[in-house]
């Protein structure tokens, strides 16, 4: 086998220069075998691993498996029983590559591990690959205005007429930062067109465990890959089981190429162990475009005379610091509510004000906590530049709650992620507040005061993609610049992790998002702008 640049020198050779072509007929197309066995790699030029598998598939006995890994990791698809299964090693204190096994219900399979080809054309182009003369057929994919992928597939055709892969190119550009961020060669060898019922049949059946569709969906995909078409339709069919979500042929196959991206590049970040992880979450589905109510925070400079000045010079502001603790966390303190979600409102500068607010009541009132309404401030804070569910400002809600004072949701009514008429005329009692103070910008012990001192802090955090599959660790994004969707949170503490100062942000996506909703944000160069916009109420 050649070594990775000899493979991709190959690659440019017969693709730019080797005059060899022909033109196949017009009404000619791939047509691959319906009973097949291959060994392959994978090649990834970015992360320089080589991945080794073994593929089987039958149409009639419905049925494929895949082995991985050198057989490290089996998967038995059974589309005559709705099963996939799948083994692998466990190594524990007390057991050592312990073989382990489940099995998972699903409605899709037999899987088909050869790409579909409906999306591919023909280039009029064919080369000389691995002492075959292949024929190249393209698929191009513009996802979006700032995604693109292309496909190459380099095919054999047999005199029977069938066609074998003998590669498999994809590349994606990211428009954005103007740079190829994927580039994954596939090589299959070793073709035989008889599989025997033993090789689809897995050992010992009885002994795997089956989980239902939707019971865990993370596990469910652990040891699935995007560029095998067969464990994208599986993932999808367990993610859009897990969410309930039921796509018509159409927008499913519209919304499986969204998925499919996602999961690309949470893959391609993950693989990078850069201190926080990524997750297929439920937004994984929607495009850049559908999730824009996301990053509803206006963050326009605009002068606010109400805004009482931080009554700490930077002379005090850091002799305080020597007397705080390493951490601090004000969900210790009973202050913080649980965890909101604002659903497909921007409605997130609501959200982050009554979390401040809440917390700031609860330290004066004997821990008491109050559950204020968000619903309230989105439907009649309109004159203090705020937009409803399209998006406002934590220093146009604090002015309209030191103003107008805030109902609990209990005497308001309940959140329903829409606009809707305001019904403070029929509110008899109220919360409110002095006042709202400005934290020293770009002072990281500025906010370390204000929260030990004052209680929960709104901040304004520009997003990228990163963010919004956050999972876990500690984030730091160097993409999350001023080009990034302004976005409102609420900042309730501090710490240290081996050596990483962070602050302890409480987020608004509900609690299945990130760590139990909320997101730990590196205390590192002001990432994502977390220090330039923080403001807490006084009372």
């Amino acid at each position: 086998m050649a070594s990775l640049p000899a493979i991709f020198v190959l690659f440019l050779y017969f693709t730019l220069g080797s005059g060899y072509s022909f033109l196949r007929d017009d009404d000619n197309e791939i047509i691959w075998p319906i009973e097949y066995h291959f060994k392959g790699e994978k090649i990834d030029f970015f992360t320089s691993q080589k991945e080794n598998f073994e593929i089987w598939y039958s149409s009639e006995l419905n049925r494929s498996r895949i082995d991985a890994n050198d057989g490290a990791v089996q998967k038995w698809y059974y589309g005559d029983a709705g099963l996939y299964y799948e083994k692998f090693p466990i190594t524990t204190e007390k057991l050592v590559n312990e073989e382990s096994c489940t099995g998972w219900e699903t409605s899709s399979g037999p899987y088909d591990y050869l790409p579909s080809t409906s999306g591919f054309t023909y280039t009029g182009q064919s080369m000389t690959l691995y002492d075959k003369v292949v024929d190249i057929w393209v698929e191009s994919d513009e996802a979006g205005p700032k995604w693109s992928s292309e496909t190459t597939l380099y095919v054999f055709k047999t005199d029977s007429g069938i066609d074998i892969p003998v590669q498999q190119v994809r590349k994606e550009y990211n428009y954005d930062i103007g740079e190829l961020t994927e580039h994954t060669v596939t090589n299959y060898f070793e073709f035989r067109d008889t599989i025997t019922e033993e090789e689809l049949t897995i050992d010992d059946e009885d002994a795997c465990e089956v989980r239902r569709r939707g019971e865990d969906f993370h596990r469910a995909i652990k040891h699935l890959h995007p560029d095998w078409s067969a464990e994208l339709d599986l993932a999808f069919d367990h993610y859009t089981y897990h969410h309930n979500r039921l796509y018509e042929d159409e927008e499913h196959y519209m919304r499986k190429k969204i998925f499919e991206k996602n999961w690309r590049m949470i893959e391609q970040h993950n693989r990078k162990n850069l201190g926080f992880r990524l997750e297929l979450n439920a937004f994984a589905d929607k495009t850049e475009e559908e999730l824009a109510y996301l990053a509803g925070t206006d963050f326009s400079r605009r002068e606010y005379p109400e805004i009482k000045p931080f009554p700490h010079s930077v002379e005090e502001i850091d002799d305080i610091v020597e007397e705080l603790p390493e951490n601090f966390d004000l969900r210790l303190e009973g202050a913080v509510t649980p965890i909101k979600h604002q659903g497909e409102c921007g409605s997130c500068w609501a959200f982050c004000t009554t979390a401040a607010v809440e917390g700031a009541l609860a330290r004066v009132n004997g821990d008491r906590l109050l559950d204020l309404s968000e619903q309230s401030l989105v439907d009649c804070a309109w004159g203090f530049e705020n937009n409803g569910c399209r998006g406002g400002l934590m220093a146009g809600a604090l002015k309209y709650v030191t103003t107008y004072g805030i109902p609990t949701e209990l005497d308001y009514g309940v959140y329903t992620a829409n606009d809707g008429y305001c019904k403070m005329q029929n509110i008899s009692s109220v919360y409110n507040i002095r006042g709202f103070s400005q934290v020293t910008p770009r002072n990281p012990n500025a906010l370390k005061v204000a929260l030990f001192k004052y209680g929960p802090v709104t901040v304004g955090i520009r997003v990228s993609y990163k963010f919004v599959y956050y999972s876990s660790g500690i984030f730091y994004d160097t993409e999350c610049d001023e080009t990034g969707g302004g976005h409102c949170v609420t900042a309730v503490g501090y710490g240290v992790r081996d050596g990483e100062e962070y602050w302890i942000i409480k987020n608004s996506y509900g609690e299945n998002w990130g760590e139990d909703g909320y997101i730990l944000m590196s205390a590192r160069n002001n990432n994502c702008l977390l220090l330039d916009y923080a403001h807490y109420p006084i009372v």
